[in-house]
Formats: C-alpha cells, sequence, structure tokens
C-alpha cells in the first residue's frame, strides 16, 4: 500500500481547541528537511507534539494515528544557559529547527552523535521563554535542570511511574495532557512506554526533533535528525476556519434586526435580505 492510499483511506483529525477538529495530512520523506518542505509547499502548517498527543488522546486505538510514528517541530534541546548552568529546554513553538533550511544547514555542520548543532543565542532565546503560553494558556516552552535526568531511566518503564520521569510533562506539553494521553497509552498499548533520550550536554547547544512512536519507541527525545521523518501537517486558514462555523439563517438574522429597527425600516429591510436569498 502506498502512502497516498493510507492517506486516502485514513483520516487524522487534529484537535483545535479554539475552532473545531482540522483534518491532518501526512508528510513522510527519507529526509527530514524535504519531508518539512513537501508539507510546507502544500500550504500546511506542522503539527507540534502537544497537538499530536491531543489527536491521539481523542482518536480510537485502531486508528492510524496510533498505528505509526510522527515526527513533530517540537524540540529538546540541550545546553547551558549564558550564567553557565546545563538545562534542557522542551519547546512546542517556531525554534531552529522548525525550518527546512535551519536542519540542512544543522546536517551540513556535521550532526553530533544525530543531533543538531543550534546558536547559543537561539538557544538563550528558548530559555528565556520558559512559561511561554498559547492564547488558550497552555504552557509552550518548559525548562528542565540537567541534573534531573541523571538518575532517570531511557527506555521501557512502568505507566504508572512516567509521570515523575522529568522527560514525560515537558515533553507532552502539561500535566494535565501528560496524564490523559498515559491512560490512553495504556489502554491501546499496556502499562508500559519508552520514554527515550540522550546526554547531548556539549560545548555547544544540541537538539532533536522530538516523535511519537508505538509501544516501544513511545517518547522519542533521542530523533536523528540523519534518519526520516513524517509529518502530521494540518491547514488552519482564515478561509477554512471560517467555513467551519455555522452561518446564522434568513430567521435569524431578521430577529435581530428587529431590535434596532422600526417597523417601517424592517419591512424595507425584510424586503432587501428575502431579495438576495433568491
Amino acid at each position: 500500500m502506498t502512502n497516498t492510499q493510507i492517506q486516502e483511506q485514513s483520516k487524522i483529525l487534529v484537535p483545535k481547541r479554539i475552532i473545531t477538529n482540522l483534518e491532518g495530512k501526512e508528510f513522510y520523506n527519507n529526509s527530514v528537511p524535504e519531508a518539512l518542505k513537501s508539507l510546507q509547499k502544500e500550504g500546511y502548517t506542522p503539527v507540534y507534539m502537544p497537538q499530536l498527543a491531543d489527536a491521539r488522546i481523542e482518536a480510537d486505538g485502531d486508528s492510524r494515528v496510533w498505528q505509526t510514528w510522527f515526527t513533530t517541530p517540537s524540540i529538546r534541546a540541550t545546553g547551558r544557559t549564558k550564567q553557565g548552568n546545563p538545562v534542557v529546554v522542551y519547546a512546542h513553538t517556531n525554534n531552529y529547527l522548525s525550518t527546512p533550511e535551519n536542519i540542512e544547514q544543522a546536517i551540513s555542520e556535521g550532526l553530533v552523535n544525530n543531533a543538531g548543532r543550534i546558536p547559543q543565542g537561539e538557544f538563550q532565546r528558548l530559555v528565556d521563554l520558559e512559561g511561554l503560553t498559547d492564547e488558550s494558556g497552555n504552557k509552550l516552552v518548559f525548562l528542565v535542570d540537567y541534573d534531573k535526568f541523571r538518575n532517570s531511566p531511557s527506555g521501557l518503564i512502568n505507566v504508572s511511574d512516567a509521570l515523575e520521569h522529568p522527560q514525560v510533562i515537558p515533553f507532552l506539553g502539561g500535566e494535565e495532557r501528560a496524564q490523559r494521553y498515559l491512560e490512553k497509552h495504556k489502554t491501546v498499548f499496556g502499562p508500559r512506554i519508552g520514554v527515550w533520550y540522550t546526554d547531548d550536554l556539549r560545548d555547544e547547544p544540541l537538539a532533536r526533533l522530538l516523535y511519537l512512536g508505538d509501544y516501544d519507541d513511545g517518547l522519542g527525545g533521542l530523533n536523528y535528525l540523519g534518519y526520516g521523518a513524517r509529518f502530521l501537517g494540518v491547514r488552519d486558514s482564515a478561509e477554512g476556519a471560517s467555513s467551519k462555523i455555522p452561518k446564522p439563517s434568513i430567521d435569524q438574522v431578521l430577529k435581530i434586526a428587529e431590535d434596532y429597527l422600526g417597523r417601517a425600516s424592517l419591512r424595507d429591510f425584510t424586503e432587501r435580505v428575502h431579495k438576495l436569498s433568491k
């Protein structure tokens, strides 16, 4: 079965809290930047990790979004702050690696254990954005002390213990979402989940795109920029959003007009509205 056939047979709905569900489309390529380029070329926006997690939470366990892996432009970046403190940043917003051009640049400069180098200034910018929220109040940037990972496993762990792992809450975009995701994962895959990361502390900041896998892969924080990618894209244009909002009927419009127009003006307004509807 081709990727196109898969897309046609299995639709993935991505929850958008402000408007409605948005239909997602898969973009796969054995090159990360090329996958992202093809998505943008068709007018789509890549889904970040919190949205992808929401899509899984609301989907059936046998749906496409659960049965394959997906890459996101969310990142796990490791480095030192301007004060010299080692930290790990999880960012679910625009970042250095959310553009194909910068991913190509990172690859051309040479990957470090398959992680991409990012400028110190960009890393510090993300550090300074800690606590950034979207219009719905969802936190987008999380800062975690590097030392918290020293005694934390990278591999399969019990779902019941997962919230205590320093990666899980920032990876998924908040404690409440993480709780719901873990409950759904347990229903779909059982009592164990993969929580993966690698020690990326070097002389310069390193970053990796986050991905969601299946039972074994789980929460992937050690993604290889030199391998392939499968992004989920959505169209979120003003035109697309407005088309999903129910339009008022003529009777509803006329009912509102009664409160603002006199009898003579209302009669003329009603006649003109009915003419437009013919």
